[in-house]
Formats: structure tokens, C-alpha cells, sequence
């Protein structure tokens, strides 16, 4: 088992899970979608990217499982630190840009009691935009998911599935090589010594 290509392939196969993941619960590609199941998927891509290192060798080995189990592990937890903090960033941006939007209001809001009726009119647009795109989470100041902090025993399940699944993958399916048999014979000239009066 070379522990190098194990690694490699590892965390490459790792490495993609996370991104996927990342794409699916942000929303960067249409819809969030809550996906804690998404353990598994990881777990699989590492397993697969043990195997595709390790192809040349694909002989048993329960080392090269743990790894694989321990690097997919890594990567379910930080796969939803990487999701946290791209969270985290489109709200804190969500927030300057309603905070940019109540500047404007206040501004038309000055301009028109200076009489200015069309700056007023024009600035209210900017202010009615932002009270509809503004992200629930947002309200009353709490920046982010108020229950993210809540358990969920599902996402321990997933995790566990997702490490079996890297583990089964990585370790491989063909049995260990079994050792050569030792030949008994002896080589020619090396039998048994003779009694020269026979």
C-alpha cells in the first residue's frame, strides 16, 4: 500500500465533495438546498479517489481504509465550516446592502422635507427594493441562521455513513497476496551428502 497515492487520492476525491457541497447548500447554482445526506456523497468521492490512486494496487488493506474514513471525517466537518463561512459573508454583504439602502432613504427622506418632491420619489424605490429582497435572517439584527447552533442526530448518521463508505471504498476488494510456497526441494548439487563407500 503506497501511503502517498492513498493521500493524494484522498483528498482530491475530498476536495471535489466539499465544493459540491458547497455549491448545493448555498445556492450558488439555483435553489439552497439542506443537504446533511451530502456525507455520503463525500465519503463516496473519497473512497473513489483512494481507489483511482491505487489502482495498481488494489489488494486489501485495512490502513489504507482508516485513512480514507479519517480524510473523509476532515472533510464532512470542514465541507460545513466552508458552508458557514460563505453563509456567513453573503449576509454580512446582505446587511451592508439594506444598511446602504436606508442611508439613501434617510437621504430622500432630508431631501424632501427640504421640498425636493422628485429626489424623494426617486430614492423611495431604492428603499421599497431592499425591504423585499432582505433575508428573514437578517431580521431584528441576527446575522445568520438563529438555529445553527441546534443538533441534529441525522448529520452524525450521514457522517458515520459517509466515513463507512470511504472506509469500504479505500480499503479495497481482492484479498491480501498470499505468500509465495517455499520450494523443498533443493537445488541441484545441494542434495543430500553421500557415503563415499556406498
Amino acid at each position: 500500500m503506497g501511503v502517498g497515492p492513498t493521500l493524494l487520492g484522498g483528498i482530491v476525491g475530498a476536495a471535489v465533495g466539499v465544493g459540491l457541497h458547497t455549491l448545493l447548500e448555498t445556492g450558488m447554482l439555483g435553489k439552497p438546498i439542506e443537504a446533511s445526506w451530502f456525507a455520503i456523497v463525500i465519503g463516496l468521492l473519497t473512497g473513489l479517489g483512494v481507489r483511482q490512486a491505487n489502482r495498481t494496487h488494489m489488494e486489501r488493506s485495512y490502513l489504507r481504509g482508516a485513512l480514507s474514513g479519517i480524510i473523509a471525517l476532515a472533510a464532512i466537518y470542514g465541507s460545513t465550516v466552508v458552508i458557514a463561512e460563505v453563509m456567513k459573508k453573503r449576509d454580512q454583504a446582505m446587511v451592508m446592502k439594506t444598511a446602504t439602502a436606508a442611508t439613501e432613504t434617510d437621504e430622500a427622506s432630508d431631501a424632501a422635507a427640504d421640498g425636493d418632491d422628485a429626489a424623494a420619489a426617486e430614492a423611495e424605490t431604492p428603499a421599497a427594493d431592499a425591504d423585499r429582497t432582505m433575508n428573514p435572517a437578517l431580521a431584528n439584527g441576527v446575522v445568520g441562521n438563529p438555529h445553527a447552533g441546534d443538533l441534529n442526530p441525522w448529520q452524525f448518521v450521514f457522517m458515520a455513513l459517509g466515513a463507512l463508505v470511504a472506509y469500504e471504498f479505500g480499503r479495497g476488494v481482492g484479498a491480501p497476496k498470499p505468500a509465495e510456497p517455499v520450494d523443498a526441494t533443493p537445488p541441484e548439487g545441494m542434495g543430500r551428502a553421500t557415503d563415499p563407500s556406498e
